[in-house]
């Protein structure tokens, strides 16, 4: 099914906007945007990178392929999202480099890791000026989500969760349709490599639902049911096409679907401060 699309995100140079100028035309009117110029000078652009233009994969098994980590199989749906699976950093690099020499790929997605919570002296990145008035992640540096006094393990996995990640995954990856959690704002930084995002309003976002607002379409160039999702085909879309070293804003409520190029590293924050 074709979609229709309305129209393109804007893009603006960083050195043309301060934190007023985000707040007056993309914050109070919840507007995307893609803004240039904001990663310069991040360490994650220069160690993530190899000399010769490629994912440096290997610097990453080298010092972080002890981590666990949460891993979507692009391939299979498992009830509204993509099944998981859990391996170490070190077993993902060594099956992505396996799959890019053979014909076959198995399209995993490396989604949700804590970068910066399980390595916080190692600061890939600065949160940029713009989008550092974030209480969602300043709360959960000091307070733990859900602790469980019953439990001897003080720091698990949940009550150390922040909502900062690393995304990582070869060409042909993607996200299926969804909003943010909490109807969170949201911004992505590629790294490296370009992605493709096709986004519906907050306005419109019935349209990608059932008549009972219970379930949205998974897969917006997949098979969709028009007895299941009546309203899909009257859907207008935006698209972006993100270049490498661009940082996208996702607005509250903006359902959106999300494509990898390329092999691609981005870098994601889901935030709010009000």
């Amino acid at each position: 099914m074709e979609l229709k699309i309305g129209g393109k995100v804007e893009k603006v140079n960083r050195k043309e906007l301060n934190y007023a100028d985000l707040v007056e035309n993309y914050l109070s009117r919840n507007q995307p945007v893609v803004f240039t110029g904001l990663t310069d000078d991040w360490r994650a652009c220069k160690d993530w990178v190899s000399d010769d233009g490629k994912p440096n994969l290997r610097f990453f098994s080298a010092h972080f392929g002890g981590s666990r980590v949460q891993v979507a199989d692009c391939a299979t749906r498992e009830f509204t999202d993509q099944k998981r699976l859990e391996m170490s950093v070190s077993e993902f690099i060594d099956r992505w480099l396996t799959d890019s020499s053979s014909d076959e790929q198995s399209l995993l997605y490396l989604k949700d890791w804590h970068f910066s919570k399980e390595y916080p002296n190692y600061v890939a990145y600065n949160t940029p000026i713009i989008f550092l008035d974030d209480w969602l992640n300043l709360y959960l540096d000091k307070y733990h989500m859900h602790n469980d006094p019953e439990s001897n393990q003080e720091r698990n996995e949940i009550s150390c969760s922040d909502y900062r990640f690393v995304y990582m995954g070869a060409k042909g990856t993607w996200t299926p349709l969804h909003a943010d959690v909490f109807r969170s704002f949201s911004w992505s930084a590629n790294v490296y490599g370009r992605k493709k995002w096709y986004f519906l309003s907050p306005s419109q976002h019935h349209l990608g639902h059932d008549r009972y607002m219970k379930s949205s379409v998974y897969d917006i160039f997949g098979d969709v049911c028009k007895s299941k999702y009546p309203g899909f085909e009257k859907a207008i879309w935006l698209e972006c096409t993100q270049e490498p070293n661009e940082i996208i804003f996702v607005p509250s409520g903006w359902y959106h679907q999300v494509h990898n190029l390329e092999d691609t590293i981005s870098i994601n924050h889901n935030w709010f401060n009000a």
